[in-house]
């Protein structure tokens, strides 16, 4: 019985640190899905000038090259070669963009739902894509898990917080 009276207890205690609203609901952060066509997608990325960070998000070395995400807008290119002094290069513009990765010369991006496959030469500034698999991701969840609903043809390549 003593086993009880505690659980309980302890129970009530883990219950009452939630937080909640003036009428007692749980807070939910609402989200608003930023949504493009297939075709706005597919001809999206684009090599473009430096530009401030919006989100930092991962980063990828590769020799004399660092790639820092911002996520769901592209990755801020940098020459590397004096890891003291990096000098910003490039913005490759890919929306819905949160990762790369490369081996060789041929880079690797999911971009919202689709693995893009490109090539990128740093001493002529060109960036091309060279393939593109549709569908191989899911569709972006908002930060709180929810799904959000797309028409056919329409991708979400963000979510925006609705205040």
């Amino acid at each position: 019985m003593k086993k009880i009276v505690i659980i309980l207890l302890v129970s009530f205690l883990f219950i009452s640190c939630w937080p909640t609203t003036d009428t007692g609901d749980f807070p939910q952060q609402k989200y608003k899905p930023v949504i493009i066509t297939r075709s706005a997608l597919e001809t999206s990325i684009a090599i473009q000038n430096a530009q401030p960070f919006i989100k930092a998000g991962k980063i990828y070395i590769k020799d004399d090259l660092m790639f820092v995400n911002d996520v769901n807008k592209g990755f801020h290119v940098y020459d590397y070669a004096d890891s003291n002094k990096p000098i910003r290069l490039h913005f490759i513009k890919a929306p819905g963009a949160t990762d790369l990765a490369i081996k060789g010369n041929t880079v690797y991006i999911n971009q919202a739902i689709d693995l893009v496959t490109a090539t990128f030469d740093p001493a002529t500034k060109k960036f091309t894509v060279t393939n593109r698999n549709r569908n191989v991701f899911p569709q972006k969840q908002a930060p709180n898990g929810l799904q959000g609903y797309t028409k056919e043809n329409e991708i979400i390549i963000d979510w925006t917080l609705i205040k």
